[in-house]
């Protein structure tokens, strides 16, 4: 276990936090599943500030160790099972994993396989219809710690299961032994034909060296089906309507299906604060680690994910959500001649300042969206051909008044003016909803 200073938590789980919000536009899901992964880094200016890079729809999500606050008994339980000694961390954060252990749904596995002088090994997994994650060794008589995946897959009969990939990336206590996780989420619930899995993933080492590794794996218990609300129920918040047609719950996730009514008025954005509550006013939330939902500002269906009361059986079930992001559809965006350095459009709520522009970058102030908890604002742009311009570096910093954001977008998609959609504003619907689901 590693145990960090204050000042370096403090800025891991604020990273960790701003992560975690990320939603993934539909279209873009295929092409990026294969592609990069979030990187902290750290950046010198004269106040403090954290800088984290995005792939092209973040679809790899970085979670950082942080220290260990859950009970010692549990923590010390979850440490003696195989693979799982690493991620004691994981359930401070989680209500659904801690079920998950507690209910003897996580299966030790065991399975290894040598390739190239290294020894990869499947420690355990957890797998539903809407995901899995993969615990591992990898092993080898020499430093790994300068490698990078390719590749990475789950088949279920030959079949590859299509979604989003992460792994998290913990400091490596030996170079030569790495514990460490896959996450998987997948597209749409899947239906497996059988128990018959198999992880298919590359490493690339410094010289370049390909080694690919093929480890099938069979699961003794039974999956677990998903336990499904339709709702179909409209709301209304603040004069926009949306239609919340169902709520999916499983045991790493619960899933919720929202469309938007396309004559609303105002672009929704995100939710702060989206929840499910039972009789007793014990709450499950949103996603702590990982993925947090399919679809952006320009979906009209979008899911988002939740905590999962799975193994939960309460008498009443309470959907409820406010503290709800939003811009006029009309101005719910940037125009920036980064030619010219001009702003040409943005929000008439004037909340976020532009304080300067270069010839790809710009810079804003605004005051902090959520106290402790840090948005990305933008995900890409569009250029004056309609072609998309990525954004691959933004980053924040704060001091005791303000909320600061730099935003680097790629020079050669550049050809002004620059269409900048925003994904998060600190400008919100009146009112709140709840709807009983149980």
């Amino acid at each position: 276990m590693q145990i960090m200073f204050e000042k370096e938590e403090k800025m891991l789980n604020e990273s960790k936090k701003k992560l975690e919000q990320t939603e993934i536009p539909d279209h873009q899901i295929n092409d990026a599943i294969q592609q990069g992964i979030l990187k902290a880094k750290d950046k010198k200016r004269k106040r403090k500030k954290t800088l984290w890079t995005l792939t092209v729809a973040a679809l790899l999500i970085l979670t950082f160790i942080t220290s260990i606050r859950v009970s010692p008994a549990f923590a010390n339980a979850v440490a003696s099972i195989p693979g799982m000694e690493r991620f004691v961390h994981l359930i401070q954060f989680d209500k659904g994993l801690e079920a998950i252990i507690e209910n003897e749904y996580y299966e030790p596995i065991g399975v290894s396989q040598i390739k190239d002088n290294m020894t990869f090994t499947i420690d355990g997994v957890i797998i539903d219809e809407t995901g899995a994650e993969i615990f591992y060794t990898l092993e080898a008589p020499h430093s790994i710690k300068n490698i990078d995946y390719n590749k990475i897959d789950l088949l279920n009969d030959n079949r590859s299961l299509i979604g989003s990939i992460g792994y998290n990336s913990p400091r490596q206590e030996h170079p030569n032994r790495k514990v460490d996780k896959f996450s998987f989420v997948f597209v749409k619930p899947e239906q497996f034909t059988s128990n018959e899995f198999e992880i298919t993933f590359q490493i690339e080492r410094d010289n370049d060296k390909i080694t690919t590794f093929n480890v099938p794996f069979t699961l003794k218990n039974d999956l677990k089906n998903g336990k499904v609300y339709t709702l179909n129920q409209e709301v209304e918040m603040d004069g926009q309507k949306m239609l919340v047609k169902d709520i999916m719950v499983y045991p790493l996730r619960v899933a919720v299906n929202i469309e938007f009514e396309e004559q609303n008025d105002m672009e929704i954005l995100q939710f702060e604060d989206m929840r499910i509550e039972d009789e007793n006013g014990e709450v499950w939330s949103s996603i702590q680690n990982g993925t947090s939902g399919f679809g952006g500002v320009e979906n009209k269906e979008r899911t988002y994910f939740l905590q999962s009361n799975y193994f939960k059986e309460p008498k009443e079930l309470y959907f409820k959500f406010d503290k709800v992001q939003s811009l006029p559809k009309e101005e719910s965006y940037l125009l920036v001649d980064f030619g010219k350095k001009q702003v040409l459009k943005q929000p008439s709520e004037g909340k976020i300042e532009i304080t300067n522009i270069h010839s790809n970058s710009l810079e804003m102030k605004y005051r902090p969206i959520r106290e402790n908890h840090s948005y990305s604002l933008f995900s890409q742009g569009k250029n004056a051909n309609g072609g998309v311009v990525e954004i691959p570096t933004q980053s924040t910093w704060n001091d005791e008044e303000y909320q600061y954001s730099e935003i680097t977008l790629d020079a050669a998609d550049i050809i002004n003016p620059v269409k900048i959609d925003f994904v998060a504003y600190p400008n919100y619907l009146d009112g709140s909803v709840s709807i009983q689901i149980k």
